[in-house]
């Protein structure tokens, strides 16, 4: 099944519920009580804006689990927010947006994006079969003027009528950025496809879809081939409009098989930065380097806490970690100052989202990441050794 991480992780509510973990490395808290924030945007102007997933609502409905493919009754209502966080600290929201409860996991906003003072979203997820519509403001580009969100494209009509990859029809906008021309470039995390939106006109277009990465388990959807989806999440676009797309890819989360790669204007993909892991976000910083966000980490016996990574991406192999030990974290950007925005605990309880600004980040020393998977390496390990002692004892 093709889904953001949220779903393979979501098990991890049972073990967070009713605690908030902190940021660590020195950052500083500037917004609190999200629920499962999944994005950050530093306007031109320094403002700084997030988006959560919400936690559904009062009304039920039926919807397609992205967990099972199978039809379950999901908590509805628009309880996914768009936040305006002064310098003070001041939240106000901007904005409700839809919020599906599949389960334990809350799907709503995404990311966001600006063009000409103007906010966009991504939000939504719909999975179904050929023929079906999508929920209003669900699966699409949003526009937000004034507090009134209006739908500017629909994901989901290219998903269903095209299935740009043959695989499962699901369709979960998520990366969102504004390239130089001012179109909006989409990264559709269900579709693995990366679309191209006219915010004026609501014209949508298909740039690529992307290929399965390889995986030791078989793919149902992919005839049991040795692959897993690759799920596009963080982009950015240059000046030449070549994009850059950050894949996480899906289950098992292999450590190492996360990249870059490089889409060209005609679009064809070829890998640019490689050895990463479960990668989320993508975003240019002033200094002209690219950095991407770790949410986290799978081992065979679950998922590692905190680490969550800060990452500036190099060419080839030789990205390096500038933030480490943060709390699943899922977005970043950057005001003109290198100070890095993040959220974090886009798993956990509710209200335990946040935004942590860490500063000068663009002016950091990063360790090359092999080094720092090396070393955490070692202490899980020696973790892992202090625990059986203690359960021999």
């Amino acid at each position: 099944m093709k889904t953001k991480f949220v779903v393979a992780v979501a098990v991890l509510l049972f073990m967070l519920a009713g605690s908030v973990v902190q940021a660590q490395g020195g950052g500083e808290t500037v917004a609190t009580g999200l629920n499962a924030p999944m994005g950050v945007l530093v306007a031109p102007d320094g403002s700084v804006y997030v988006i959560d997933s919400g936690m559904g609502g009062d009304e039920e409905i039926p919807f397609i689990s992205p967990q099972t493919g199978q039809e379950i009754t999901a908590q509805f209502g628009e309880s996914a927010r768009i936040v305006q966080i002064a310098a003070d600290g001041t939240q106000s929201d901007v904005a409700a947006l839809p919020s599906v409860l599949a389960g334990m996991e809350p799907i709503g906003g995404a990311r966001l994006a600006m063009v000409d003072g103007t906010l966009y979203a991504t939000a939504g997820q719909m999975l179904g079969e050929l023929g079906t519509d999508a929920m209003e403001n669900s699966a699409a580009v949003l526009k937000i003027e004034d507090g009134q969100v209006s739908e500017v494209a629909s994901t989901w009509v290219v998903e269903r009528d095209q299935n740009p990859d043959g695989t499962v029809v699901d369709s979960h906008p998520y990366g969102l950025t504004a390239a130089p021309d001012g179109s909006l470039w989409v990264t559709d995390a269900g579709g693995n496809s990366l679309l191209k939106v006219d915010p004026a006109s609501g014209d949508i277009e298909l740039v690529t879809a992307f290929d399965g990465v390889p995986s030791p388990l078989p793919s149902p959807t992919r005839d049991n081939a040795l692959l897993t989806d690759p799920v596009p999440t963080g982009v950015v676009v240059d000046d030449s409009g070549t994009a850059y797309v950050s894949l996480l890819p899906g289950f098992p989360f292999i450590p190492g098989s996360s990249k870059v790669v490089q889409v060209s204007a005609g679009g064809e993909v070829s890998d640019y930065a490689t050895g990463l892991t479960m990668l989320t976000d993508l975003r240019m910083g002033p200094d002209g380097n690219m950095y991407a966000v770790q949410v986290g980490q799978f081992t065979e016996q679950g998922p590692v806490p905190n680490m969550g990574r800060i990452i500036r991406i190099k060419e080839g192999d030789a990205s390096e970690v500038v933030v480490d030990g943060l709390s699943f974290p899922t977005s970043v950007d950057f005001n003109a100052n290198g100070d890095a925005y993040v959220t974090i605990n886009g798993v956990g309880a509710p209200g335990s989202g946040e935004v942590v600004m860490f500063a000068n980040v663009t002016g950091m020393e990063g360790t090359p990441v092999s080094e720092a998977d090396a070393a955490a390496a070692a202490m899980m390990a020696k973790e892992g050794d202090a625990t059986m002692t203690a359960e021999g004892d």
